[in-house]
């Protein structure tokens, strides 16, 4: 332990004295400064094993004293003890964040100073001691001082500024559009790039936004993307320019992942005729990581209100949005006279199929017939499940004619359509549905008028022996 070095920055003679004597019973070797410039070049030009510094010094304090060790790679491993009269839990929860390693108050004994001493120095023993070279012990002027300690202090304000605009992203969690807009308004603030990609992954829905400033991403750099995450990605064109056949090939580009702890949300990929440098990356690295929260955030909340409005068992909407949905689409017709056609359609003798099978074959036959139905629909027609084995579907911008044709095409669809069976190495299941098929008319004065006239047909269908299809007169 002896002939360790300790460095003391320490404007208090009586303090600067105490310490030192303290040091010197257990063999340590002790110089002094009495203000932080005066220690930052004895920690150049000396080297200490451990520095010990007041927090109360005059032009630069032991906070900023303390960050601008931490902050130079040829430093940054020597232990720092913060000695301070502030007791205050902030005052030590700044001071360890500035990087030190412990923050004692002054009225802690001195043998509890020189253990924890004692301790880091043995804990430093077991990293590689770092020496500066020559070249760095140099007479470096308190101007060069000040100047680093500025530009530590105007990086420290540069991060916290993007921390802080990244933080503000989470007032969109609720607006994913919103939220992409506001992002891709930060990385063209912060960065040069000719494309930029935000990767959201999802268990259903991992998707690839674009900020595009030229032309569409060449094939070989949407792969590169691509080598991130093996599902499908769906691409979709968010900023910038609109979405042409130019396609271009960009060189260069870097690329940040999103992730908490061993969770991966995604990647932010920008593109660019020349390399990015390390400043550009670190941003973008700094970007990443308060994105991925926000990310999370905008995830759980599109989570739960998926699962507020989804059959939890086939994943369909459920009644209560299905309500919802129809009001509107119902009032969007009446005031422009437009197209809605509403199917309803029911499983044939399912009670029979429950009775015979168990409920667990029941589940596995709604669960698949959901699947089918959005397989066999437009994006934009709306699948409810209405209760039990009944189903909804509202198709807007179609008459019943069409609504007829389409209801045919699935009521083939699941006559043929092989349900499998709950019992390993038994034969697939068959099952039929009716469906009843209404349009809205403009003597309808309420939704309840369009759903009575579908599950009139549909009623009728059952009644002329099931397995059909049938449009309300």
């Amino acid at each position: 332990m002896a002939n360790e070095l300790i460095l003391i920055v320490e404007d208090s003679r009586t303090w600067l004295q105490a310490i030192e004597m303290s040091l010197n019973k257990e063999g340590f070797h002790v110089i002094t400064a009495k203000d932080a410039i005066e220690g930052y070049h004895k920690v150049i030009t000396e080297s200490p094993d451990l520095i010990i510094s007041d927090i109360n010094l005059p032009e630069l304090n032991g906070y900023q004293f303390c960050r601008l060790i931490k902050n130079e790679n040829a430093t940054s491993y020597i232990p720092i003890i913060l000695l301070t009269s502030l007791g205050q839990k902030q005052d030590r929860f700044w001071g360890l964040k500035a990087g030190a390693d412990r923050y004692i108050v002054k009225d802690t004994s001195m043998d509890a100073l020189v253990k924890d001493v004692k301790t880091l120095i043995d804990e430093k023993k077991d990293k590689a001691r770092r020496k500066p070279p020559k070249s760095a012990i140099i007479d470096i002027k308190d101007a060069a001082i000040m100047s680093k300690v500025n530009y530590l202090f105007d990086k420290l304000l540069f991060e916290s500024t993007i921390m802080g605009e990244i933080k503000n992203l989470a007032t969109f969690i609720n607006d994913r559009q919103g939220l992409l807009d506001e992002f891709f308004k930060i990385m063209t603030a912060l960065f040069d790039y000719k494309a930029s990609g935000l990767l959201i992954m999802s268990e259903d829905n991992t998707a690839l936004y674009l900020d595009l400033k030229e032309g569409m991403l060449s094939d070989e750099n949407v792969k590169t993307v691509k080598d991130f995450y093996t599902n499908n990605i769906k691409i979709e064109i968010a900023g910038g320019m609109e979405y042409n056949n130019k396609k271009i090939h960009i060189p260069y580009f870097t690329e940040s992942g999103l992730n908490i702890q061993k969770e991966r949300l995604g990647n932010i990929f920008i593109f660019n005729d020349s390399e990015y440098d390390i400043t550009n990356r670190n941003t973008l690295s700094l970007v990443g990581k308060e994105l991925a929260v926000v990310i999370k955030l905008m995830l759980l909340y599109e989570e739960n209100e998926r699962l507020s409005i989804t059959d939890g068992l086939t994943k369909a909407y459920n009644r209560r949005y299905f309500n919802t949905q129809i009001e509107k689409e119902f009032e969007k017709a009446k005031r422009y006279n437009s197209k809605l056609t509403l199917i309803m359609l029911d499983i044939d003798h399912f009670k029979l199929l429950n009775d015979n099978y168990g409920h667990q074959q029941g589940d596995i036959v709604l669960i698949h017939l959901a699947r089918a139905l959005k397989e066999n629909m437009r994006n934009i027609d709306f699948i409810a499940r209405y209760g039990g084995e009944e189903f909804a579907i509202l198709m807007s911008g179609a008459d019943e004619k069409e609504g007829a044709i389409v209801a045919e095409k699935l009521r083939k669809k699941i006559e043929s359509y092989p349900f499998p069976a709950v019992q390993k190495g038994a034969e697939s299941l068959k099952v039929t549905i009716s469906l009843g098929v209404a349009e809205y008319s403009a003597d309808m004065n309420l939704t309840d008028d369009l759903v009575k006239s579908a599950d009139s047909a549909l009623y009728k269908a059952k009644e002329d022996g099931r397995n059909r299809v049938k449009v309300h007169e």
